[in-house]
């Protein structure tokens, strides 16, 4: 070969080895740019925090289970929409217990062994929420009591026009709000209030802030003055 050649084929050479430096280099910035992105964004996800709800939504009583969720939901939305509490996104764990003893205690155990629910309200009949809440209190859940004082029923045509609104918004039909919304509504605002002030005593939200937080704790709501009974 001449020296011609073999200098041609030595910057060839060359060329291709700045090719494959400069390839891999790029290579290796693409992976971190993709690490930097996926960590920024699991940086950027609020941990969640649970309210369990637990009513009938089947059977003779289920009016009462959608009352319940609908009047749920908006308040979830209405405080995520917010930015949530403390860094918190809240999360609603609906279950339906068709206003059977034997079901309530089932839910209530389920939602006892989920430990990102740190309040449960439910479960709007006397019976089932008196089954449930020993299983609630033995796992140190708080439970605001649907259905019992001072979360009773309220008679919609007094329910503000906003609230109504509010409420048609979120139900699949524009459905209007019934007589455990109110209840439901202001047992969510109590929570919120109890989350809230349980992050900022404690530093995070868990059962043992948010019992601690209800024990002097009074919402003005929309059936009147609510706490934990």
């Amino acid at each position: 070969m001449s020296s011609a050649a073999a200098e041609h084929g030595n910057q060839w050479s060359v060329v291709s080895n700045q090719f494959s430096v400069t390839g891999h280099w790029l290579l290796l910035t693409g992976y971190c740019l993709l690490i930097t992105i996926f960590l920024t964004a699991c940086a950027s996800v609020q941990p969640v925090v649970k309210i369990g709800l637990v009513a009938p939504f089947e059977g003779a009583q289920r009016e009462l289970g959608y009352d319940a969720i609908y009047a749920a939901r908006l308040a979830v939305r209405e405080i995520n929409e917010a930015g949530g509490i403390g860094g918190y996104r809240v999360a609603l764990v609906a279950l339906d217990d068709r206003g059977d003893v034997a079901l309530a205690e089932d839910t209530a155990v389920s939602l006892t062994i989920d430990p990102d629910v740190v309040a449960v309200i439910g479960h709007g009949v006397a019976a089932t929420t008196a089954v449930a809440q020993p299983i609630y209190a033995a796992a140190d859940l708080p439970l605001l009591p649907l259905g019992n004082p001072p979360f009773t029923p309220q008679d919609p045509a007094l329910l503000p026009a906003e609230f109504q609104t509010a409420y048609n918004a979120v139900t699949p039909f524009d459905e209007t709000a019934g007589p455990y919304a109110a209840a439901t509504y202001d047992a969510m605002q109590l929570l919120f209030q109890a989350m809230a002030a349980g992050e900022d005593t404690s530093g995070t939200i868990d059962r043992d802030s948010v019992t601690n937080s209800l024990t002097a704790l009074k919402y003005d709501g929309l059936v009147g003055t609510v706490y934990q009974p």
